[in-house]
């Protein structure tokens, strides 16, 4: 993937010329080479999915196949174990799947992304958030992928749909601008710490079973409830979920909850992850 990265970028640049006595302000500074590299970001989205599924049997069909295989192995397991009385159960699970395999995939990919890349930040200069924002690219193409099996699913179970199905693109937005965030502290952190990686892995397994992917939030005890509601993918699981299985949308606390998350997330992991980018290529 880094041979094809640095090929397609060898070929089709010209290298801008590097000076740190021109650099400013790192946070803006990253945001106006991010600007003037959008093509290169689209190219190395577009190269490494291809690689990605390049040597599977399946391709892209797997992206399909896996939250499909996940829901009705959570659908047998929890419909029969606990019995709960939702609707659109089947849906209720790969709606919320769908979401937290994005916000996973994102971040423990972004973990990889910068010592994966090592030689081309030593060798080329770029911003190095495209890095990250290439790994999200990929996963959020994947993510739009799986609508084709949630509808074929939703035709099946006689999903009503309407007009407010729209109000998940501005979830979707949030739920992106929150995981650019994170993957950017995560990132950080792993090119200072390489054990990260194991730790992360834990904590995504330990959120997973925080979210209401596969139960409702009303089995949480009242008490505890408040607390539970915090958590960051609640929110983006239930701006996703409501408008799209149930035809209602959000209170506006939620919305509240989770434009804060997302910009303060945003804001904080793009100034954390610029502050510490001048020791990347030789911690890395």
């Amino acid at each position: 993937m880094n041979e094809n990265n640095e090929e397609m970028i060898q070929n089709d640049v010209n290298k801008p010329i590097y000076d740190s006595a021109r650099l400013t302000n790192p946070f803006v500074d990253e945001i106006i080479g991010l600007k003037e590299n959008l093509f290169i970001l689209r190219r190395m989205i577009y190269t490494n999915f291809k690689t990605r599924y390049k040597r599977s049997y399946l391709g892209v069909v797997w992206s399909l196949l896996n939250p499909l295989l996940n829901m009705i192995v959570f659908v047998i397991i929890f419909s029969n174990l606990f019995r709960f009385d939702i609707p659109h159960y089947p849906l209720y699970i790969l709606s919320g799947n769908m979401l937290f395999a994005f916000f996973s995939q994102s971040t423990s990919e972004a973990m990889i992304q910068i010592i994966s890349n090592a030689p081309m930040l030593r060798r080329v200069y770029l911003p190095k958030t495209i890095y990250i924002l290439s790994g999200i690219g990929i996963n959020g193409i994947n993510l739009i992928l799986t609508f084709i099996p949630f509808f074929l699913i939703a035709l099946i179970d006689h999903l009503k749909i309407s007009w407010v199905i729209v109000m998940i693109i501005p979830a979707i937005l949030l739920l992106v601008m929150f995981v650019v965030g994170v993957s950017l502290i995560v990132a950080t952190i792993t090119t200072y710490l390489n054990d990260f990686s194991q730790i992360w892995s834990v904590v995504i397994t330990l959120w997973m079973y925080m979210t209401p992917i596969f139960y409702p939030a009303t089995i949480v005890p009242a008490k505890y409830l408040g607390l539970y509601k915090l958590n960051p993918m609640y929110s983006y699981v239930t701006l996703f979920r409501e408008p799209l299985l149930y035809q209602y949308i959000s209170p506006f606390k939620v919305w509240f909850a989770g434009g804060f998350y997302a910009i303060f997330f945003l804001i904080f992991g793009w100034w954390f992850f610029t502050k510490n980018s001048n020791e990347f290529s030789y911690r890395a």
